[in-house]
């Protein structure tokens, strides 16, 4: 045979080997790819998200016991059980507590329509194969996209024994103690309104951060001619119910208000606490007669820093130079207060340059609303009692101007918390609330 031929066959063979061996080095790096992009890990600011899923959205699922469920997602390659719970609502559209006065939406302990499926963006994974085993029988496939287009997979089971012990949200009753990986309270169990202690994690400060949150009602008594302030003193809750779970502990609380040692008022007060935020759900139904002994009532809700100078306060719609504390107010915190927030544009961002920002968020929860501001001060001096620190450090939040004449009237203020937001607060703000897309299929 001619040699020139033999080598060109060896040529030949080699280069058909080369192709091969690298067109499966392609194909395995384009799945390798393919399956790093379907559980690409999350940017921080989307990582510790609570995703919620309808009961609506859960078909397959409806009517059966709430006690039979679990959620699983694959994890390194193999179907793992993931953190979640599933949180029944009342017919007034909060969690549901049976020591509440509103009845549930649906049946006690059955997966309704209404009720909601809870976990942490981060459990999520890759999608599910054909080789994936698991204990039960897997019900819904739950798509998640991000806004860049990334997608991760989680998958409701009925009749799994296999459950993670994993909890975000750790609560305490006794010692009325909620504690996540992030941060700490201990409520006064007098009055949970305020606070024993609020410790943060890496927080860079010798202190507690915060001193209290404070809720205010200034008002005129039938008329504005002598105007009095109740305070944490007078807005008294007390717990009548908890709901604890792996991703989310809801409080249920009567808050009272009383105006001289009559009790005026009664409000649902709930109190969410997630890994690394917490939400006030504050609704009432206001009587008229009562409202009317109220002239020109004022609320406001805030944070009290504790001895934060330096702290850089910024809001959705005020100056873009950003108020500082330094213990006294100026023209720049002047002009947020006269400009920075609305009920559209309502966000307030806070970086105490100590391991610890925050974001604040506003809501009303029905058809009736009533104009809002930023609620500010900067005082080294001022003493607004009930507070364990002196001083007003800042003190932020929202001021609502009056209140309706009558009918049902409820907000919520939601606290995100970081140990440092990245970029500008007029883009993450917004990322900050925008949840997935998600897509649910029956299997």
């Amino acid at each position: 045979m001619d040699q020139s031929v033999t080598n060109t066959n060896k040529i030949s063979a080699r280069s058909s080997i080369k192709k091969t061996f690298m067109g499966g080095l392609f194909i395995a790096s384009t799945l390798f790819a393919q399956a790093a992009f379907s559980a690409e890990h999350l940017q921080p600011i989307d990582a510790f998200k609570t995703i919620m899923v309808d009961g609506v959205d859960l078909p397959s699922a409806i009517g059966y016991p709430i006690s039979q469920y679990s959620l699983a997602a694959v994890i390194d390659g193999e179907m793992e059980p993931i953190p979640f719970q599933i949180d029944e609502y009342n017919e007034g559209g909060a969690v549901y507590f049976e020591s509440w006065d509103v009845p549930i939406a649906g049946s006690k302990d059955i997966f309704d329509l209404e009720d909601k499926l809870l976990f942490v963006y981060k459990d999520s994974g890759s999608r599910r194969k054909s080789h994936h085993r698991y204990d039960g029988k897997v019900l819904h496939e739950i798509e998640l996209t991000s806004d860049q287009g990334h997608k991760r997979y989680v998958y409701l089971v009925q009749g799994s024994r296999l459950r993670s012990d994993e909890h975000y949200v750790r609560y305490s009753a006794d010692e009325a103690l909620v504690e996540t990986d992030f941060y700490s309270i201990t409520y006064n169990k007098d009055n949970h309104i305020n606070w024993d202690d609020f410790s943060i994690v890496n927080y860079d400060g010798e202190e507690n951060p915060f001193d209290a949150l404070k809720i205010r009602l200034a008002t005129g008594v039938l008329t504005n001619l002598t105007r009095t302030e109740l305070n944490n003193k007078d807005l008294v809750a007390t717990p009548v119910g908890e709901k604890v779970g792996p991703i989310r502990s809801t409080t249920q609380m009567e808050m009272t208000m009383w105006l001289m040692k009559l009790p005026i008022l009664t409000m649902s007060l709930q109190l969410h606490h997630s890994p690394s935020s917490l939400v006030y759900d504050l609704r009432s139904v206001l009587p008229a007669t009562r409202r009317a002994m109220l002239s020109e009532p004022e609320l406001n809700i805030s944070l009290e820093g504790n001895n934060l100078y330096g702290t850089e306060v910024l809001t959705a719609a005020g100056p873009k130079e950003a108020a500082i504390t330094d213990g006294a107010t100026g023209a720049i915190e002047q002009a947020h207060r006269d400009t920075g927030i609305s009920i559209e544009n309502n966000w307030i961002f806070a970086s105490t340059k100590r391991n610890l920002d925050f974001v604040a968020f506003f809501d009303y929860l029905g058809t009736q609303t009533e104009t809002i501001s930023l609620h500010y001060n900067d005082e080294r001096s001022i003493v607004d009692l009930p507070e364990r620190f002196p001083g007003q450090l800042p003190k932020v939040g929202y001021k609502i101007h009056t209140l309706p004449a009558d009918g049902f009237f409820g907000f919520a203020v939601n606290i995100f918390l970081s140990n440092g937001f990245k970029g500008n607060p007029h883009l993450f703000t917004d990322k900050l609330r925008r949840l997935p897309d998600l897509s649910i299929s029956s299997l």
